[in-house]
């Protein structure tokens, strides 16, 4: 549950998709509060009326959001979608290269390519736009090994 000083949709739907079952006002009755607490025990969802057309509206936009950058990593070849996960893995360039049994130099060549056609300007925007298509790390990345 979210206890919040104002209505925000796009906390709120970072709030519900981490697991938040209700967003309410800090200033919210004790007797509503304790209702919302009961109904989110049994799996409700509570958001207040004014809340909810902006939640929706966010969940539309990330979910266009998603789709353009999917459609971006599409043009991606095979190759280039490899070195961006190593990127989206955190590795360097000398990592990925060995990652992929190939040279610095290529994978280098590979980021470039991989930067053009997503139309960015750097490896950290690279990333994002990945993680943003919902491409996450490999398990492995995220355990540090």
């Amino acid at each position: 549950m979210v206890l919040a000083a104002a209505d925000d949709p796009r906390r709120a739907v970072r709030a519900l998709q981490a697991g938040a079952g209700a967003w309410l006002p800090r200033d919210c009755p004790r007797d509503r509060l304790t209702a919302v607490v009961r109904g989110v025990l049994r799996d409700e969802t509570h958001l207040p009326p004014a809340l909810l057309t902006g939640v929706v509206r966010e969940l539309v936009a990330t979910r266009t959001d998603r789709a353009e950058n999917r459609r971006l990593l599409d043009t991606l070849t095979p190759r280039e979608r490899q070195v961006l996960r190593c990127m989206v893995d955190g590795l360097g360039r000398q990592a990925a290269a060995e990652r992929l049994h190939l040279s610095p130099h290529t994978v280098r060549t590979h980021v470039q390519n991989v930067l053009g056609k997503l139309g960015v300007h750097s490896a950290l925007a690279a990333v994002a736009l990945a993680r943003r298509a919902g491409m996450s790390p490999a398990e492995t990345a995220a355990a540090g090994g």
